[in-house]
């Protein structure tokens, strides 16, 4: 009768084919087109996905200077930042879509808070507030 793998013998058996497959798969590609083929074929897609995220970043910054026409604001928006007055469209453009939004409309105004880095359920580590579609304030823990 075969003996049963402990979870240790396992685990190890797991690291080995993680580590090794594709070191294996490298060796047999260097080994048929030639190590520095194999290398400057890496650089350049490197370099392409390095190009593509800089046009990315490029065209962002334009359709936000465009549509904000103040540099202050769109440099914000681009480091992720939010601040009070922010327009909900700005907080949008800063943060993305919220995962979770909490409404309540009052006789006067409407009251927003939105939801981001969720930990666990409905717990989020920040919560935005935002009455009649502008930032007064936000709750952030660590």
């Amino acid at each position: 009768m075969a003996r049963r793998k402990s979870k240790n013998e396992a685990r190890l058996l797991a690291c080995v084919i993680l580590i090794g497959a594709p070191i294996w798969i490298i060796s047999t590609i260097t080994d048929t087109i030639g190590a520095g083929t194999f290398f400057a074929a890496i650089a350049i897609v490197a370099a392409i996905v390095v190009f593509y995220f800089i046009q990315k970043r490029a065209a962002r910054l334009a359709y936000l200077r465009t549509k904000y026409g103040d540099e202050i604001i769109v440099q914000r928006i681009m480091q992720r930042q939010f601040w009070q007055g922010q327009t909900m469209e700005q907080l949008r453009e800063s943060l993305g879509d919220p995962p979770s939004v909490d409404n309540n409309i009052f006789k006067t105004k409407k009251r927003e808070v939105w939801k981001y880095q969720p930990n666990g359920k409905n717990r989020y580590r920040l919560r935005v507030t935002l009455d009649n579609d502008v930032v007064v304030g936000w709750d952030q823990k660590n």
